[in-house]
């Protein structure tokens, strides 16, 4: 496993450029000519050979994540238009600087790009709230409520009507591993274990004020294999404690308490789609959940096993009273949130699920074998 990766995601599927290069091996001219069209969704490129049939329209595309965390939606797009749209894409694009994602919704706005994926968590600090109920801090407490949430299709519309406030679309969304308190001394499980902490977060606005409520001070980190033993915590999905080698550093993290998902959202500029496009897009985030669910399970059990073999860090366990008492300290935090009548909304919706979604066993080591 290649270090210095917050996801650490393994390769899928085809082989890929490291180091943000194309997923795709295109010609050159292929792109400048795209560069030339209108829209800058780019259009068919002329003939393939001699038959008459033409290219495939070519959709270019940046994110801020590991190839894999999009490749289920990418090979939805080739299914679905039966090869006719490809999507090339540009993967961890400026990863190591937290204002990557700012800076990258900023460019697809500025028509630099035809589509761009980031983190949800973003989009408050650019005045989007509509993704706010999908971060609220407890909520999405594993993988089936997160799938069960995302594949509610009244939801996930309302959510993506947020960018339009700025210009742009919003896509799709496609799901994210959930975030764990991990501690460098201490253990996080209630209340009590916040007070004073310096918790390194991905930068966002909703993870800032929950940590906040707690009595943790947040500081915005790039993690990518920096160090994060000058802190007394993060908040990390698991399979970034096992890229990163955090488990080096860490010695426990909160196994049942998920404080947030990271889902990805995929936007384009207003002007960048034709319906047809857009259409297709949308529905290859929606054909790309399933798969994408059970990728992020398949990974972070990898990674617990890697993780429990190393025997350095413990999962420990918060436990039902300790975790009402963390919601207990985080109302302020859901009184700000369901100020918004979106947010409001969402949320009650997003209860309605959970009440009905059955919950998934918290994270756990394999049982060792007694030979």
């Amino acid at each position: 496993m290649r270090r210095g990766t917050t996801g650490a995601y393994p390769r899928r599927g085809r082989s890929r450029r490291p180091g943000g290069r194309s997923v795709m091996l295109r010609r050159k001219t292929v792109a400048l000519a795209c560069a030339l069209l209108v829209l800058t969704g780019c259009g068919p490129a002329g003939k393939a050979d001699g038959t008459g049939t033409p290219e495939p329209v070519v959709l270019t595309m940046v994110s801020i994540r590991d190839a894999a965390e999009v490749e289920d939606f990418v090979a939805q797009v080739d299914r679905l238009s039966g090869g006719t749209v490809r999507i090339e894409a540009t993967h961890r694009w400026h990863a190591n600087d937290p204002e990557s994602e700012a800076d990258l919704v900023r460019e697809v706005r500025a028509g630099t790009h035809t589509l761009g994926v980031v983190g949800a968590r973003v989009w408050h600090g650019l005045g989007v709230r509509s993704f706010d109920a999908l971060l609220a801090p407890l909520e999405i407490r594993d993988l089936a409520l997160e799938r069960a949430v995302l594949g509610d299709a009244e939801l996930t519309s309302r959510m993506l009507e947020g960018p339009a406030a700025l210009g742009l679309e919003g896509i799709g969304i496609l799901p994210g591993p959930l975030r764990k308190p991990a501690g460098v001394e201490r253990r996080f499980l209630g209340p009590a274990d916040y007070k004073g902490a310096g918790i390194a977060i991905s930068a966002g606005e909703v993870a800032a004020r929950s940590l906040a409520a707690l009595g943790a001070a947040a500081v915005p980190y790039a993690f990518e294999g920096a160090p994060v033993d000058r802190f007394d915590g993060v908040e990390l999905q698991i399979a970034a404690v096992r890229g990163n080698q955090y488990d080096g550093a860490l010695r426990s993290l909160t196994a049942d308490v998920s404080l947030w998902p990271r889902p990805l959202t995929i936007l384009a500029g207003s002007n960048a789609l034709t319906p047809d496009q857009r259409d297709l897009l949308r529905r290859a985030a929606v054909a790309a959940l399933p798969k994408s669910i059970e990728f992020i399970r398949s990974f972070e059990q990898q990674a617990i096993g890697v993780l429990c073999g190393r025997d350095a860090m413990k999962l420990v366990i918060a436990g039902p009273e300790r975790v009402r008492e963390l919601r207990a300290a985080l109302a302020p935090v859901y009184t700000w949130l369901e100020e918004d009548r979106r947010t409001r909304d969402l949320l009650a919706r997003i209860r309605v699920l959970r009440d009905s979604t059955p919950a998934e066993p918290a994270p756990a080591c394999p049982a060792r074998s007694k030979d």
